[in-house]
Formats: C-alpha cells, structure tokens, sequence
C-alpha cells in the first residue's frame, strides 16, 4: 500500500521507485502468487460451465451461494491478468479504509467537544433501537460528521476547454479538490459538520467514493460499517479525550491515514 501510494506521488517519475525500494518488486511478487490461486480456482469453475449444459449452468447460477465475486468475473474473462488485477484492485479498494476512517473520526471528536456532544445526542435519541442501515443513514448530523471527514473545466475561468493530446496522462488531487476555497468557502480546512446543514455541493466537487460508472461499489456498506461502530461508542461513552498533542499529519499510502494513529481515551462519565 505504502509503495503503491507513493509511485501514484512519483507520477511520470514512478519507473524509480522500484531502485528506491528493492523490497517492493518482492512483495508484488508475492501478492500475484496469492491471487494467482484463487484466479485459477475461478478459471477452473468457468471451465466447468463451459462443458455443462444450459441446464445445469441455470441450477448452478441459483444453487451458488454466497455469490462470488471472482467467479462471476471469470464467467466474463478468462484473461488470467485482468482477472488478478480486478482482484487485487478490490482487497486494495478495501484495506483499512473504513478503519482509517473511523480513526480519522475520533481523532477529529477528540479535539471538537461540542460535535462530540451535538453527536452523541443524535446517537443516545436512537435509546435502545436495533441499529441497521435505515436507522444509520436516517442520522443527519452523524452523516454531515462522515462527509466532513470524508471530497469543471481549464482556462482562467475554470470553464473553458482543456485540450489533451491523445497519450497524455491525468491525475487528480483528491485531497485539493476538497479544500477548494472557491467551492467550500474561506473554512475549507476547518472540521465544521454544519456545514452540510446547507452546502450541497455539485456532483464532481465531491467524490470521496469516486464517480461515475466507476464509482466504489463498497461505499454503502464502508459508510454503514463506520456509522456503526460511532454510534456503538457513543452510546457506551459519555466522553472523549485527545492523548495525542501533534496535529494530524497525513501518510503517503492509498488511504488517508494519520501516521501518528490515533491516541485518544473515553470516559464513561
């Protein structure tokens, strides 16, 4: 993760990093040969839909389950690349991003008493309610506290047309994106949740998840899974304490990520 995070740093400049880090041509190696077997074992499934008949291959559809994403990949390719590439993307996709989001909250409510407080009000009305992904997303403030943690054109009015050469290769600054004070206001770098009560931002002046047809298929249950695990605490913990005087000092990986972790204490009263 760290090396793939900083050869996205490196840009056009990438091809170095292997002379920088010996180990990393390592551990790729190692990642594909784990992926390669279970590419195999999706290959060998397709290779058996291939030789049964129509009416088995029905049966199969319904009778399998838990559906497996890597085997409904192999029933669309058998490139064996893309298909441990698509793979890889996804464990890439989701390692410790929900968990660094969930850091990355407490971090923030260690620091800002009365979010925590406005927070664990919103958590506590819920009293003794089962919590589900309805009643998690029906939180507002708990959703404007996510966003807040969470991100048209060329030319000097930012409209005009951008002229690229075929081959010319793009890379876009999440984290400047969304602290654009031209669309988040003067307080783009302050932790403010309020700000959700009446910003409603563009569809491209904010894309934690990405967009578009290639947006990230795990944004519902990442958002569902941090949601829980907040209202949880909240509802166990009265208060909140920072333990850490540094300031929040991002890490060069494909997560947003503090390199100093999290160092924070609840209180039950």
């Amino acid at each position: 993760m760290l090396g793939s995070g900083v050869q996205i740093a490196l840009g056009p400049f990438k091809f170095l990093y292997p002379y920088l880090d010996p180990k990393w041509l390592q551990s790729c190696r190692i990642t594909h040969q784990f992926a390669d077997k279970y590419v195999q074992k999706a290959l060998q499934y397709r290779q058996t839909l291939d030789n049964d008949s129509s009416q088995v291959k029905e049966a199969a559809a319904v009778s399998r389950k838990p559906y497996v994403l890597l085997f409904g990949m192999a029933e669309q390719t058998i490139d064996e690349r893309q298909l441990r590439n698509e793979v890889l993307q996804a464990l890439m996709a989701a390692q410790e991003t929900t968990a660094a989001l969930i850091s990355n909250v407490f971090f923030l409510l260690s620091r800002n008493e009365p979010v925590w407080q406005q927070l664990r009000e919103e958590a506590v009305a819920l009293g003794a309610e089962e919590l589900d992904q309805v009643s998690l997303q029906d939180m507002r403030y708990l959703r404007n506290v996510l966003n807040e943690i969470l991100p048209t054109g060329g030319g000097p009015d930012g409209k005009s047309p951008i002229f690229a050469p075929t081959g010319t290769g793009f890379d876009t600054s999440w984290y400047n994106l969304h602290r654009l004070k031209s669309v988040w206001g003067e307080d783009a770098n302050d932790f403010k949740p309020a700000r959700w009560d009446f910003f409603k931002p563009d569809a491209w002046q904010f894309v934690p998840f990405g967009g578009g047809p290639r947006s990230c298929l795990g944004r519902t249950k990442a958002l569902t899974e941090a949601s829980y695990v907040i209202v949880r605490l909240m509802r166990e913990f009265r208060q909140i304490e920072s333990r850490d005087d540094t300031e929040w000092t991002g890490q060069v990986q494909l997560t947003a990520k503090n390199v100093n972790g999290c160092k924070i204490a609840f209180r039950v009263v």
